[in-house]
């Protein structure tokens, strides 16, 4: 094969893996209509189990993000896949709320090796020009995924049981761990890197040497950067409540059948494809007319269009979809809804890697991250008690009026300068 051969022939398997890593980490939350109306589990526990993940999956990022500096990635990515697999299948046996518990904390452990591997062989295999396309197409694997990944489920429980449906996704990440360690090469042959990337290495060199004198202290003073952690924290909650519970509260509150509600499920990854690559291209758009011209970055103004879109679609989602709203209509809001959540979950992303220094870039990343998982637990347990207690609609209506809050202050501060200056 030849080098572009190669590149590609890595990234199917990375785009594949990445792909199965979401299947797993979803495994549970979509059998939980049947976990439920069975009786295995009541909301609180549901609640535990999706918190003890998202719990878990806080922590490992931090610690995969290390380790991709210090291991292989291949071996990372690989071993990620396989504590991914055996913990799915272990809990396709188990039957106890501790068992639950423990085994999907230990999945979400798994996930955290994912995509700090998947980076550090990006930043390897290419060129500073390719990176961005292929970054972004990339995690668009996990849209993918995410959108086929409840028919799937639904499929398979149809046939067979919950037990077979999480067992399956085991039985994928198992064999993806088993392909992507014997195929994935660390790095590209010395001899066929380009000399573009040979000078992105001399110039990550010199930019780091100027912003070593800053530190995560500064980082914490810099008020831009807990705007942008607070609203990430409150998009992530909204994310992980509509993907998470929406399948239940349609069921349940709206007496959908479990095909249609995974349905909304399906339309709700598919429109975060979508909404992914607009956001690129609209901050692009701004950046391009705005930058210099404005105090604040120009790509607030595009996660402030987002966030809106996301109050609005969530009070929609609350108020006007009932048993009889059309499918193409339920189908549409679920795409709208889904496009705007992830449309600033890639702007936040962006905004934190770009606006500091290098040598404190990956922090400033690392601590948006956290509060994104903080935002996740929140729609965790807290999320179904409050379901347990006041019903699926007032956990909803709280999802609404925490991104609305988030809206108004964003406009209000969204002239904050992006920067951090050294506190002498």
């Amino acid at each position: 094969m030849n080098f572009r051969q190669k590149q590609l022939f890595l990234f199917s398997i990375l785009f594949l893996g990445y792909a199965t890593y979401a299947y797993s980490r979803k495994s549970v939350s979509l059998t939980l209509p049947v976990l439920l109306s069975s009786g295995i589990l009541d909301k609180t526990g549901a609640g535990a189990i999706a918190s003890a993940q998202n719990l878990a999956y806080a922590i490992s990022k931090f610690i995969g993000g290390v380790l991709s500096d210090k291991l292989s990635p291949r071996l990372l990515f690989s071993a990620g896949l396989l504590l991914s697999g055996l913990s799915c299948l272990l809990f396709s046996f188990s039957s106890a709320l501790p068992m639950f518990v423990l085994l999907w904390f230990m999945n979400g452990f798994a996930q955290g090796a994912g995509w700090p591997s998947c980076a550090k062989l990006l930043k390897k295999w290419f060129s500073p020009s390719q990176f961005g396309t292929f970054w972004s197409t990339l995690s668009a694997s996990s849209n993918l995924s995410g959108a086929l990944s409840p028919m799937l489920t639904a499929f398979i429980i149809s046939y067979t049981d919950w037990r077979s449906s999480i067992a399956f996704s085991g039985v994928c990440s198992l064999i993806m761990s088993i392909v992507g360690f014997c195929t994935i090469n660390d790095q590209p042959p010395i001899n066929e890197i380009s000399l573009e990337e040979k000078v992105k290495n001399v110039t990550e060199k010199e930019t780091s040497k100027e912003s070593t004198k800053y530190t995560s202290k500064d980082l914490l003073k810099s008020p831009f950067l807990w705007l942008i952690a607070g609203s990430y924290m409150s998009v992530f909650a909204a994310k992980t409540a509509a993907v998470d519970w929406s399948q239940l509260y349609l069921m349940e509150d709206r007496q959908f059948s479990q095909l249609r509600a995974s349905s909304f499920v399906s339309s709700l990854e598919s429109g975060g494809f979508f909404g992914g690559i607009l956001a690129g291209y609209l901050t692009d758009i701004l950046m391009k007319k705005y930058e210099g011209r404005m105090q604040g970055s120009p790509r607030i103004l595009a996660a402030i269009i987002f966030m809106g879109g996301v109050a609005a679609s969530l009070y929609a989602f609350v108020n006007f979809v009932t048993l009889d709203s059309s499918q193409v209509f339920v189908t549409v809001l679920g795409m709208v809804l889904g496009g705007c959540l992830y449309g600033p979950i890639a702007i936040y992303g962006i905004l934190a890697a770009e606006s500091y220094p290098a040598a404190v870039s990956g922090t400033a990343h690392a601590y948006v991250a956290l509060s994104a998982n903080i935002g996740a637990m929140l729609a965790g347990l807290p999320f179904s008690y409050v379901a347990q207690l006041y019903g699926w609609s007032a956990s909803f209506v709280f999802i609404f009026l925490m991104v609305s809050f988030t809206v108004v202050i964003m406009v209000l501060l969204k002239d904050l300068k992006p920067k951090v200056e050294k506190q002498e």
